[in-house]
């Protein structure tokens, strides 16, 4: 930005990120129950509490951009880090979270 010539405050800008979720990523992945989840970590400091169903388009959408960045590398011939990506999506890719209905 600053070399297009765009004026911009860095600390306002960075104030626009919303690492809220980082938390709630992490222990999905380490295993949580998505109820624990979405009671003890699901904050937003901007909104205030995180609806369920956000939780749940954030870790969907995150699973579609790792299946895409895996593909992505597997294309381009880096297998060794489409791996880790891989590996990374079988973390995330479990659950509630990922069933096809609720209704059976």
């Amino acid at each position: 930005m600053a070399d297009c010539g765009i004026a911009t405050d860095v600390e306002e800008y960075v104030d626009t990120f919303c690492p809220d979720l980082m938390e709630v990523v992490i222990a999905w992945c380490r295993g949580a129950k998505f109820a624990d989840i979405s009671q003890s970590k699901g904050k937003d400091k901007k909104k205030g509490h995180l609806f369920e169903g956000s939780i749940v388009r954030a870790l969907r959408r995150l699973e579609e951009l790792l299946r895409q960045v895996e593909g992505a590398l597997k294309s381009v011939g880096d297998n060794e880090l489409a791996e880790k990506f891989d590996k990374g999506r079988e973390l995330i890719k479990r659950d509630i979270v990922f069933a096809a209905s609720l209704f059976l």
